[in-house]
């Protein structure tokens, strides 16, 4: 019988240069330095969250969890930070609900309730606004950025439903906003979520 394929892994090793003088350096203009990275993966493999892993110019785009970091200094030049990273696929799961819409024959019997006294309830008063939290489903409506404070403003957002998965309350841009499978969006301004 066929059976679910296998969760893919990938595992590869790579450094990190210290200076963006480097001619493989892409990204000069944004140039991050080795201990910047170091930092980022490690908060996602403690966070025991997914992320999405892509791989330029190929096929390979995928929510994965990080399974092994591991990084070193090596003798070569000054700076130079080599890893070890391997990631593996991560498929979301969620309880599956049934709603039984007919019980035919053996629909159980009700007891009747005698309803004859009420009791008038208050108004209800205009609900709490609640607090954001790393994981919560939000609504955004902003201008999505590519880091906390503000740098790279890109996309705008309207009634975007997400989710956050990083806080920087030190930025003024706080959230960092996924898509609900968790496909990076970008950071945006507090008034710009809404929990539901």
């Amino acid at each position: 019988m066929l059976k679910a394929t296998k969760l893919a892994t990938l595992q590869f090793d790579s450094f990190f240069p210290p200076n963006k003088d480097a001619s493989y350096v892409l990204t000069k203009g944004d140039f991050r330095p080795p201990n910047f990275y170091i930092d980022f993966l490690e908060k996602i493999r403690q966070s025991k969250k997914a992320c999405r892993f892509i791989v330029s110019d190929t096929k390979i785009n995928m929510l994965a969890s990080i399974e092994t970091f591991e990084y070193a200094w090596r003798a070569g030049p000054l700076g130079e930070v080599y890893y070890t990273l391997g990631v593996k696929e991560f498929k979301p799961y969620s309880v599956k609900e049934v709603k039984i819409t007919d019980y035919g024959p053996n629909r159980p019997k009700t007891k009747n309730v005698n309803t004859a006294v009420s009791i008038a309830k208050p108004a209800p008063s205009a609900p709490a606004k609640k607090n954001v939290y790393a994981g919560c489903t939000v609504i955004v409506n902003g201008q999505l950025h590519r880091d906390s404070y503000g740098a790279g403003p890109g996309q705008w957002r309207r009634n975007f439903r997400g989710k956050i998965n990083f806080i920087n309350t030190k930025g003024s841009h706080p959230y960092h906003v996924t898509t609900m499978d968790g496909g990076w969006q970008g950071w945006v301004l507090a008034s710009a979520v809404e929990v539901v």
